[in-house]
């Protein structure tokens, strides 16, 4: 992605990522406190990335998805759940999330 200048879109809309994996344009505007278009630009820099990848088709409403932070939060759940902290070996004590 080259060099982020700090606290521009793309730089503050990294760090909001993990509590906002899936996102549109409007909501992480909101979100950074960035206009449309520099939001927009910064998530087009993300997709171009592979940080985001679109879920929703069209031009309009687009939904984005950061879906690593998706699975990090996914396996971390999963380790939570089980007593030895790894599904694979003891199985979960409660219900989680299938694995994508």
């Amino acid at each position: 992605m080259g060099r982020l200048r700090a606290d521009s879109a793309l730089d503050r809309l990294l760090r909001a990522l993990p509590g906002a994996p899936v996102l549109t344009v409007q909501s992480a505007a909101e979100l950074i406190g960035r206009s449309g278009q520099a939001t927009n630009e910064a998530i087009a820099r993300l997709v171009e990335a592979e940080v985001l990848s679109q879920t929703t088709g069209g031009r309009r409403n687009r939904a984005f998805e950061a879906a690593e932070v998706i699975d990090a939060f996914t396996d971390l759940e999963r380790r939570l759940s089980s007593p030895t902290g790894d599904t694979r070996t003891a199985p979960p004590v409660r219900r989680v999330p299938r694995r994508r």
